[in-house]
C-alpha cells in the first residue's frame, strides 16, 4: 500500500499535464476537440512510469524513485508557472513540517506532493469538465448535405485528368490589391495566363473564414445545413469533418481517383487518411499536441524538429510551406488519376518570408492569427513581401506539375479568402468586405474554351463547373452569394451579397514596389 503513496502524486501530475494546459489556453475549446488531450495524457503517464523505472534502477529505492520521477514530470511536462508554483508550495509545506516535527522524512514529501497533486489537478479537472460540458466530443458529419444524383462510377465517355486543388491562404484578387493596398500584381496574373490559366477577375469567396470557405467549396454547397446543425455555437472544430470527408473527395474516390493530401499546421485542412499523406516530418502533430511540446518545458528540447517532429514554430511553418511547393510537381509521378489537395498557409500570416524568400521570425510566439500587429502599414508591407515570394514559388510549381504530367491536369489555384488587414471579425459593417472577399481564382482546364469559365465564378461553384464540364454531371452552378459570421456566432450567417463595396474607408496607403 505504501508503494501507492510513493507513486500517486507522479501519476496524478502526469494525468493532469494536458488537462491543465487545455484549461490554460484562452478559447482552446473553440479550436481544439477535448479528445485531443488523450495522446499527451497517455504519453505523460507512460513517461512517468519509465522515469520511475530508470530512477529505481539507479537508486534501488522506490520512495526516492517516485519523488525523482514526479519532479521530472513537473519539470518537463508542465508550464513553468505551474511547475514553480507547485515547487514553492511544496518547499514551504516541508519547511513548516520541519519546524513542527524537527525533521522531514520521505513520507512527508510524498504526503505533501500527494495533497498538492490532487488539489491542483482536481481543480483543473473540474474546470475542464465545466468547459466541455454539453460540447460534442467528435466532429459532426451531419453538417453537410450529400450531393445526390451522381453516378457511383465515372461515366464511360469521360476522361480522368489529375485534379490539383491548391489553396493559397489569404491570397487576394489583383484589382483589390491595387485599390486597397497600392500593389500591382499584374506580372503574376500575366504569368498565369501565359501558362494557360484563366483568372476569374471578378471572383469573390463565399465565406471569409478558411474553415467555412473550404467546407463550402469542397462540398459544392452553401452551409445552410451546417448552420442549422451547429446553431449558435462558437466552436470551430466540430465542423472539421466537412473538410476532411468532403463531397468532392467522396465522389472522386468512388470514381477511382487516388487522394493525395498535403500536410499543414492548420488542423482543419490537414487531412491524413487519404491514399497519400505528404508531410515534411515523420511525426506531424496536430495543433494541441504541438502546443503541448512548445508551451510546456518540453520546449527546452531545442530543435525538436530536427528529430522529425513538427513543433509549433516559425521554422516548422516555413518548412511545411516550402515542402508543399517542392513536392507538388513530384506527385505527378503517382500512377492513376489522382485528386491532389494542398492548403498552403501563405501569403496569410505569419509572415515568415521576405520577398526574396529569406526567413523571418515575427517578434511574438508562434501563431497563425492574422491580426497580431495593430500597425496596418507594417501588415501591408509584410503581406506583399510574402506574396511576392509565393508568386515565384507558384509559377515554378505550375511549371513542374505541367512538365511532369503525362497528360494535361486540371489545376485550380484559389484564395480561400482575401487579406485580413482591414477585417473586424466581430462586425461586417466595420470590415472592408472588398478586401476580405476578393480572391485569386485561377483555372487550368485543358480542352475547355476559356471564355466558358465565368469571370465571377465563386469557390462554391468550382467543382460544380468541373464535374459538369468533364464528367457530364448535371449539378449546375449556384447563384454567387457571400456570407459573414462573427467569432461569437460562427455559424449564424449574415448575407452580405451586394454589400462588397469597391472602396474601403480605411487604406494603409503607400504604393508598394513589386520589383523582386
Amino acid at each position: 500500500m505504501k508503494s501507492v503513496t510513493y507513486l500517486l502524486h507522479g501519476f496524478v501530475f502526469a494525468f493532469g499535464s494536458a488537462i491543465i494546459l487545455y484549461g490554460s489556453i484562452v478559447d482552446v475549446n473553440v479550436f481544439v476537440s477535448p479528445v485531443d488531450i488523450i495522446p499527451p495524457i497517455i504519453f505523460s503517464i507512460v513517461s512517468f512510469f519509465l522515469f520511475v523505472l530508470i530512477a529505481y534502477l539507479l537508486t534501488r529505492n522506490l520512495e526516492a524513485a517516485g519523488l525523482i520521477a514526479s519532479l521530472f514530470i513537473l519539470g518537463v511536462f508542465y508550464l513553468w508557472t505551474v511547475f514553480l508554483a507547485v515547487l514553492i508550495i511544496a518547499i514551504v509545506s516541508l519547511f513548516a513540517i520541519k519546524i513542527v516535527l524537527k525533521k522531514v522524512r520521505y513520507a512527508d514529501a510524498h504526503l505533501v506532493l500527494n495533497a498538492i497533486s490532487l488539489a491542483v489537478v482536481g481543480y483543473y479537472l473540474i474546470r475542464f469538465i465545466i468547459l466541455v460540458n454539453g460540447q460534442p466530443w467528435a466532429s459532426a458529419p451531419t453538417t453537410i448535405q450529400p450531393i445526390a444524383d451522381l453516378p457511383n462510377s465515372i461515366p464511360a465517355q469521360a476522361t480522368t485528368p489529375d485534379i490539383y486543388y491548391i489553396i493559397l491562404d489569404g491570397y487576394g484578387r489583383a484589382d483589390m490589391l491595387q485599390a486597397a493596398h497600392g500593389f500591382d500584381n499584374s506580372a503574376f496574373i500575366k504569368g498565369l495566363e501565359q501558362r494557360g490559366f484563366v483568372v476569374a477577375s471578378q471572383s469573390r469567396t463565399n465565406y471569409p473564414r478558411t474553415l467555412l470557405s473550404l467546407s463550402s467549396s469542397l462540398n459544392m454547397q452553401y452551409l445552410d445545413t451546417m448552420s442549422s446543425s451547429m446553431g449558435n455555437s462558437n466552436l470551430w472544430w466540430p465542423a472539421s469533418d466537412a473538410v476532411e470527408h468532403n463531397e468532392v473527395r467522396r465522389i472522386l474516390e468512388n470514381w477511382g481517383y487516388k487522394t493525395v493530401f498535403f500536410a499543414n499546421d492548420g488542423d482543419y485542412s490537414d487531412i491524413r487518411d487519404g491514399d497519400f499523406y505528404e508531410a515534411p516530418f515523420p511525426i506531424q502533430l496536430n495543433i494541441f499536441n504541438s502546443r503541448f511540446l512548445s508551451l510546456t518545458n518540453l520546449s527546452l528540447l531545442a530543435k525538436i524538429d530536427q528529430l522529425g517532429i513538427a513543433d509549433a514554430s516559425y521554422d516548422t511553418h516555413r518548412r511545411i510551406i516550402l515542402y508543399a511547393f517542392e513536392r507538388l510537381p513530384e506527385v505527378a509521378a503517382i500512377e492513376g488519376p489522382k485528386f491532389v489537395f494542398a492548403h498552403i498557409i501563405a501569403p496569410h500570416p505569419p509572415y515568415v518570408f521576405d520577398r526574396n524568400g529569406n526567413p523571418l521570425d515575427p517578434p511574438y510566439s508562434f501563431t497563425l492569427s492574422d491580426q497580431m500587429t495593430s500597425d496596418p502599414d507594417e501588415s501591408q508591407t509584410r503581406y506583399i513581401d510574402q506574396l511576392l515570394f509565393v508568386n515565384r514559388k507558384v509559377l515554378a510549381t505550375i511549371d513542374g506539375i505541367l512538365a511532369n504530367s503525362d497528360s494535361p491536369p486540371i489545376i485550380i489555384i484559389q484564395g480561400d479568402h482575401g487579406p485580413g488587414i482591414l477585417t473586424d471579425y466581430d462586425s461586417w459593417e466595420n470590415t472592408c468586405l472588398y478586401e476580405r472577399y476578393s480572391i485569386l481564382n485561377a483555372y487550368y482546364l485543358p480542352g475547355i474554351e476559356k471564355n466558358s469559365i465565368p469571370m465571377d465564378i465563386s469557390p462554391v461553384n468550382s467543382f460544380r463547373f468541373i464535374f459538369d464540364t468533364y464528367f457530364d454531371s448535371d449539378l449546375d452552378l449556384l447563384p454567387n452569394r457571400q456570407y459573414f459570421s462573427t467569432s461569437a456566432h460562427f455559424y449564424e450567417f449574415t448575407d452580405v451579397t451586394g454589400k462588397i463595396q469597391e472602396a474601403c474607408n480605411s487604406n494603409p496607403g503607400a504604393v508598394i514596389n513589386n520589383d523582386p
